[in-house]
């Protein structure tokens, strides 16, 4: 199952600009993690990341606002059936239906 978390100051995947306001999805079976990174004007990634193996997920081009992303990262939270966390509000269930 995938959760959508949010980081606090200190985790190394916190930073103080983030385009998908400090947002990760953390899976309790697989032990991955999927976060964005910024690379300054270059751009941002998505990235999932298990042990020291990193994969691209998805690469944005370009500075990015922070915030800018959120959108985006929470659709991919809902195309893997994520629980947020970071909310009172289920993004899907297992049956496709959203909850408040």
């Amino acid at each position: 199952m995938w959760f959508l978390v949010q980081v606090v100051k200190g985790s190394k995947h916190y930073e103080v600009d983030s385009p998908v306001g400090n947002q990760v999805l953390i899976s309790d079976t697989t032990e991955m993690v999927i976060s964005a990174r910024a690379m300054g004007a270059e751009g941002c990634r998505f990235e999932a990341r298990k042990g020291n193996e990193t994969f691209v997920i998805r690469d944005f081009k370009g500075a990015q606002a922070a915030g800018s992303l959120a959108a985006k990262f929470e659709a991919l939270a809902r195309q893997i059936s994520a629980l947020a966390i970071t909310s009172d509000a289920l993004l899907s269930d297992a049956a496709g239906e959203s909850s408040a």
